[in-house]
């Protein structure tokens, strides 16, 4: 990730009033993130690529709207879940409509998942993620994986904290019947 901003808030400020630059720096800073996050829900660089700019653009626009240039961050990462969920819904109904396009859905995933587990098991563990309905594998991505505290999460995906703690159980429990129980040792939380 890119180095903290100086001033964040004095930096979101700047960009609301239109300081292209500001918003650069922030981007900057914050992009890195939501590529990985976008990465391993996608499982496709290229598409994740594509969700982060289309944030980042969404962001700039909206950016005057933000009430709390503090949240900023969690602010973009809400906007970034929001379109990726958008794009895996879509994909959904494309596979329904007899594309085969979650069926290869990891394969070009990079290994986002090798810090976790062997890199031979990553593309179990990533292909088994894969599998996991949108809701609950956004919940497990950002608790596990980006080792977010559901306090974070809850004010990202706009859910309450005990829902997402049933989410990410049920993800483990869903993962643990694919896997079997060394999926346990994969993740210390």
């Amino acid at each position: 990730m890119a180095a903290e901003p100086e001033n964040e808030v004095a930096l979101v400020q700047r960009a609301q009033t239109g300081d292209s630059a500001a918003f650069s720096a922030l981007a900057d800073h914050h992009g890195p993130r939501l590529l990985r996050f976008l990465i391993t829900m996608t499982g496709n660089e290229s598409t994740a690529e594509d969700l982060r700019q289309d944030a980042l653009q969404r962001a700039f626009t909206k950016l005057p709207q933000l009430a709390e240039p503090a949240r900023f961050g969690s602010w973009l990462l809400s906007i970034a879940c929001n379109r990726c969920r958008n794009h895996l819904r879509d994909e959904v109904q494309r596979a329904h409509a007899g594309d085969d396009v979650l069926a290869t859905v990891a394969e070009g995933r990079r290994s986002a998942l090798s810090s976790i587990v062997r890199r031979e098991d990553a593309v179990r563990l990533a292909l088994a993620i894969d599998r996991l309905p949108i809701l609950l594998r956004e919940a497990f991505v950002l608790f596990v994986l980006e080792s977010m505290p559901y306090a974070e999460i809850a004010g990202v995906t706009e859910v309450a904290e005990g829902t997402l703690q049933v989410r990410v159980h049920r993800a483990k429990a869903l993962l643990r019947q694919q896997l079997g129980e060394v999926v346990d040792t994969w993740w210390s939380r």
